[in-house]
């Protein structure tokens, strides 16, 4: 399971750097423009995607050890500061979202199998007290960042950018 947690992990890390290329060439004002989506614009959804990230990191971090989590000043960062860090700046998301994706990788790298199977509890965005298997919440977010990813897909798609972030096998070796 560590294996393809990290395979995974890593095709998440590939993917969203080709996206933040793609997004690179656009304008502010499109990656901006309100189009109707759940987090309005591409923007506002790539910004989604990288604080999930983070927000289960720092979860992760409170269920066992790893270096790569404790090491991490992001992680002990206030979301309303990294927020005030981005800005309205495209780059400093993707910058912000290459750090984040990268340690993503970095911490499954460090899994143990073991640990994998056992059950972790947590609260929920909404407080919620929750209980589930460990590997269940690492596929978790990264099926997210796959889910908002095809949002972006199509966003793009409407403003006839190419773009495909579909392929597992094209983003892994």
């Amino acid at each position: 399971m560590k294996e393809a947690l990290f395979a995974f992990a890593e095709y998440n890390r590939s993917v969203n750097l080709r996206l933040a290329d793609i997004l690179g060439g656009l304008k502010s004002e499109v990656l901006q423009e309100d189009l109707g989506s759940f987090y309005k614009s591409m923007q506002g959804t790539l910004e989604h995607i990288c604080m999930a990230e983070i927000g289960w990191l720092r979860r992760f971090k409170g269920f066992f050890s790893y270096p790569s989590l404790a090491a991490s000043a992001t992680l002990a960062s206030e979301n309303a500061d990294l927020k005030k860090r981005i800005g309205d700046d495209p780059r400093k998301l993707f910058a912000l979202l290459a750090e984040v994706d990268s340690l993503l990788a970095a911490f499954t790298g460090e899994l143990e199998e073991k640990d994998l199977v056992v059950r972790v509890k947590y609260k929920n965005m909404k407080g919620e007290e929750l209980e589930r298997v460990y590997w269940h919440t690492i596929f978790h977010i990264l099926n997210h960042s796959t889910h908002h990813r095809g949002e972006i897909s199509a966003l793009l798609d409407r403003k006839g950018v190419a773009n495909d972030f579909s392929g597992f096998t094209m983003y892994t070796k």
